[in-house]
């Protein structure tokens, strides 16, 4: 089997390019403004900046908790368009900025946990922002090079990942200061989770809040019209039925070197509560053949699908949805490791009936997979 065509990497190949589909929509506004100088006063603001980050990690189970004791520092290298056009306030309903980071995470355990070295793609929408203090809102995804892994006889206390690449997941709330027409101060709250999606056991990993504090300069700067947001109409649907079909790969537990399918199918309801804000209940089927392959192994003839119903709330901001669901399992002829499960996804929708995302299944601390989706709604 050749490298390209390896398994372990179709996941990471996968992931950056849906992030990139997730994200670059918004990258055409800076030719559109280019292009429509009638419409606009302004390309898209260019900025560049450089971030410092100081935490600590959770301690999510009691076998990581005497490892756990370490405050990570980051030194974080950001590069965006920060957007000004009416289209642009259309898509998220605030003044989005797109970008990319680079990042090197010291977990201050340098024996155990290393070091982290991150790419990560991000949308971060600003409220207020033609003010002199704003307030935004970012959330981020990409790849990760982990340099000290999970090793049975060099490095076996490191339950927190067990692959050299991994994915990075970022949420933040920032309080943003103009200092002049190019400088900018900010500082706030940051949440990072890294692990390999399940894709390699022991994989507890990494969540760890930081303080966040930063500085931008405007390499091109730019004016920020004051806007109102849209109308109830304009949102679009008050209720709307999705359909996803979902896949992924997982490691078995007898061999983490190789990887078997987890397919499934998933339909719910998303109720809008508000303009950034959406309930949503409906049930997903899982078909994991890591539990077969477990099961045959084993010459228990029982069926390895599981059924579940699932209840959570998403946060919509334009076309991209952040969503956290609980789910029960209702069918489980193999016992699952709990009966409650959690789901972090990310999702982009199409100004018609396409979406696409990433979604994180875990029980409680522990990832079970990472799958792609892509469905209808109706």
């Amino acid at each position: 089997m050749t490298i390209r065509n390896s398994p372990a990497l179709f996941l990471p190949r996968l992931l950056l390019r849906l992030l990139y589909y997730l994200l670059a929509p918004l990258s055409l506004y800076a030719q559109q403004q280019q292009q429509q100088q009638s419409n606009i006063a302004e390309p898209a603001a260019l900025q560049l900046g450089l971030t410092t980050h100081y935490g600590f990690i959770i301690p999510h189970s009691s076998t990581i908790r005497d490892v756990a004791h370490s405050n990570p520092r980051a030194l974080e290298l950001d590069l965006s368009l920060h957007f000004t056009s009416q289209k642009a306030w259309n898509y998220l309903q605030g003044y989005p900025r797109l970008g990319a980071t680079f990042s090197y995470v010291n977990f201050n355990y340098p024996r155990v946990l290393g070091n982290a070295y991150a790419l990560v793609l991000y949308a971060e929408p600003f409220l207020s922002a033609h003010r002199r203090f704003s307030l935004s809102f970012r959330l981020g995804g990409g790849l990760a090079y982990m340099d000290t892994p999970y090793d049975e006889a060099q490095n076996p206390d490191n339950l927190f990942y067990s692959t050299r690449f991994s994915f990075p997941l970022v949420a933040n709330l920032m309080g943003n200061y103009r200092l002049g027409e190019r400088l900018q101060l900010r500082a706030g709250g940051t949440y990072n989770h890294i692990s390999n999606g399940g894709r390699r056991q022991p994989n507890k990993g990494i969540n760890y809040p930081t303080v966040t504090l930063g500085l931008q300069w405007a390499l091109r700067p730019a004016s920020f019209p004051e806007r109102q947001p849209a109308t109830a109409q304009a949102q679009g649907k008050k209720r709307e039925y999705l359909l996803a079909l979902i896949g992924g790969y997982k490691d078995r537990e007898d061999d983490p070197g190789r990887q078997l399918p987890v397919l499934g199918l998933a339909a719910y309801a998303s109720q809008r509560l508000g303009r950034l804000s959406a309930l949503t209940f409906g049930l997903e089927w899982i078909a994991d053949y890591t539990i077969r392959h477990q099961l045959e192994q084993q010459g228990v003839d029982t069926d390895f699908q599981r059924g579940a119903l699932l209840l959570g709330h998403e946060l919509r901001i334009g076309r991209i949805r952040l969503g956290q669901q609980l789910g029960v399992y209702v069918y489980a002829p193999h016992k699952a490791r709990e009966a409650v499960y959690q789901r972090w996804g990310l999702e982009y929708h199409s100004q018609k009936r396409l979406f696409g995302g990433i979604n994180l299944k875990a029980h409680r601390h522990v990832a079970d997979f990472l799958d792609l989706r892509l469905g209808l709604k109706f």
